[in-house]
């Protein structure tokens, strides 16, 4: 749902339920719910793809932004260089060669992906992570942030501070990059009124077992956070499949086998979903839940 054209009462009014927790396994369809957004709101979305995989269809300015994370910034640096020594030689043999389209299509496709992301060898990674994260949430043109997975984040923030840390200090390192880049999240919906989404991963749990089948809070390295990550959340939601393949959000307060919280009066809800715009719509109460599905008030 476009928080465009509101006020900033609306706005504050319409994410006052975020930043949510989303948490399911790999196969529950957390992803295809940002995917399977409408139009507009995919346009004003604002994506850290820690967990480095294709998003969407692929088509041009389908999201707002998608910022990804690699390992280092000299295997692209490599072939930008190479793509420019190529074109440079083609060109001098013929300025009209067709492959030369083909090579500026690669070297603006790099050079963007380059822009867009963050690397493990630069010791200001988490620096330019959380300055990112801030200016998407001053930018009136983002509605949503999302952070996909928090479980790939953890690996990134490890293996950041074991690249430029050494001892006892890698694990303070690593604690204090991850609670400044979820602080960033947090701080885009409080300060900013941003919708903030951050996915994360359970174990697999077949659809049979799920209901009866006690769900881990979400797992980080080391002691600085463990067992403290959902603390940082307004909402906290279990996405899974059903037996029939049905995606689901699920989440009760009273649930004893999971930590889904919500502060819907009735504090619970269960329901087919489509997409993140399913829980916009629900917690502004345009939509409602009846009988397993989301209707129109």
């Amino acid at each position: 749902m476009t928080l465009e054209g509101l006020s900033l009462v609306e706005s504050k009014q319409y994410t006052s339920h975020y930043p949510a927790l989303l948490v399911g396994s790999n196969n529950a369809g957390k992803s295809y719910s940002i995917e399977n957004m409408p139009e507009i709101d995919k346009r004003r979305t604002e994506i850290f793809n820690y967990d480095i995989k294709p998003l969407g269809e692929g088509t041009p300015n389908e999201f707002h932004n998608v910022y990804t994370i690699f390992a280092d910034s000299t295997t692209i640096d490599k072939q930008l260089n190479n793509i420019v020594e190529v074109g440079t030689k083609l060109a001098a043999e013929n300025k009209n060669n067709p492959l030369l389209v083909k090579l500026r299509e690669q070297r603006e496709h790099l050079q963007k992906t380059k822009d867009n992301s963050f690397f493990i060898d630069d010791p200001e990674a988490i620096d330019k992570m959380v300055n990112t994260i801030l200016q998407s949430a001053f930018n009136p043109n983002v509605d949503r942030i999302v952070a996909d997975t928090l479980t790939a984040l953890t690996d990134f923030c490890d293996a950041w501070a074991k690249a430029h840390y050494s001892g006892r200090e890698i694990w303070n390192a690593y604690g204090t990059a991850h609670q400044r880049i979820l602080q960033a999240f947090k701080e885009a919906n409080i300060f900013c009124y941003k919708y903030v989404y951050i996915l994360a991963h359970h174990d697999y749990i077949t659809p049979a077992q799920y209901a009866m089948t006690p769900k881990q809070a979400v797992k980080v390295k080391g002691g600085i956070m463990s067992g403290n990550v959902e603390t940082n959340f307004n909402t906290i939601i279990f996405t899974y499949a059903t037996q029939e393949g049905v995606r689901m959000f699920d989440c009760d307060v009273n649930n004893p086998l999971d930590t889904s919280r919500t502060k819907i009066l009735d504090g619970k809800f269960c329901f087919e979903r489509t997409s993140l715009d399913d829980l916009e719509q629900l917690f502004a109460k345009k939509k409602t839940v009846v009988d397993g599905k989301l209707v129109e008030v």
